[in-house]
């Protein structure tokens, strides 16, 4: 059906909401995170908005951000 979420953006939709989650848990800011994950904050805001799909290298520099596992952000997606 036309309109339709693909597969693809429900992951990445799901990604975006399993990171805001961890985020906002362990009392991060998107400013902190994107900072120490080396990145500028709009482009962090818009992952978390599943506006982007990110590379690998950005999930592991998120997760050391973060403070998790890359275990842990991506736990229950499918």
């Amino acid at each position: 059906m036309p309109g339709d979420p693909t597969k693809i953006e429900l992951r990445r939709r799901a990604f975006a909401v399993q990171l805001r989650r961890i985020r906002t848990d362990q009392g991060l800011t998107q400013e902190q995170v994107a900072h120490d994950a080396g990145m500028d904050r709009s482009f962090y805001v818009d992952i978390e908005n599943a506006r982007h799909s990110v590379s690998v290298d950005k999930v592991f520099a998120i997760s050391d951000a973060i403070g998790v596992s890359i275990e842990e952000i991506f736990r229950g997606l499918s």
